[in-house]
């Protein structure tokens, strides 16, 4: 696919080298690609700048992104041990752009690079478009509770899609707040089990001042492992330690 000339640019915000801070890549060195501007507003974001398109924001081409890709993988190549580097396509919500990513996802798979997609799993149609170029896609399920909609339908679309893909991991998280329901939780676990009990379903609770009690946790793992088989309890490293 050509992109037309005024579409051939994407908004970012960063791209940056890290190390992942949440789920089951912990710990483990990715670059990371941030987009800016989200379909949602969720109350408990936590990259809030990166929801909207800024004057921040910079226009970059599918090459553009390449070049910064290839430079942050030559300067920290020595910290990729294992297995192919990893790139994480992050935001705000990267399928919104996804017409860009048909174009520059290719051309990452074809340099080596592994794909590592992080999505709020509420734009099924736009997955399609590139679920074959993707290797892990991390889905959050948006509660109702925090994104102030249902897009239950969304998610168990979204999910299957990830999951008839053979070659790609796919996982899911959910952010806990203290507003977070026992009823959300049950209804996000089934969605996984009537796909496969074997998707990860990962507890993410909230450090701020939305951290949910405790024994809501254990409430809400519980019940997770009653219906699915890959239950989680994980918090997100980065935040504790203060690093992107």
């Amino acid at each position: 696919m050509t992109l037309p000339l005024h579409k051939a640019r994407a908004p970012f915000y960063e791209l940056f080298f890290s190390f992942q801070g949440e789920a089951l890549y912990t710990g483990l060195p990715q670059i990371f690609v941030r987009f800016s501007g989200c379909n949602l507003k969720c109350n408990y974001c936590d990259t809030i700048y990166s929801t909207i398109i800024s004057k921040k924001a910079k226009y970059l081409t599918v090459d553009e992104v390449i070049n910064k890709i290839d430079l942050l993988y030559k300067e920290n190549k020595k910290k990729f041990v294992f297995g192919k580097p990893s790139v994480v396509f992050t935001g705000g919500e990267p399928l919104m752009y996804a017409d860009f990513l048909e174009v520059l996802l290719p051309k990452l798979k074809r340099k080596g690079f592994s794909i590592y997609l992080e999505t709020n799993g509420t734009l099924p149609k736009k997955l399609k478009q590139v679920i074959e170029f993707c290797d892990t896609i991390s889905m959050d399920f948006k509660l109702p509770s925090e994104s102030n909609k249902t897009f239950w339908k969304e998610h168990k679309t979204f999910l299957k899609i990830a999951q008839n893909k053979a070659s790609c991991q796919a996982f899911t998280k959910c952010v806990i707040t203290k507003n977070t329901t026992i009823s959300e939780i049950k209804k996000s676990a089934n969605i996984i089990k009537d796909i496969s009990k074997e998707i990860p379903f990962i507890l993410q609770p909230s450090i701020d001042k939305n951290k949910p009690e405790i024994q809501n946790l254990y409430k809400f793992y519980t019940e997770v492992q009653k219906i699915t088989n890959n239950a989680h309890l994980m918090v997100q490293m980065h935040k504790i330690f203060k690093v992107r």
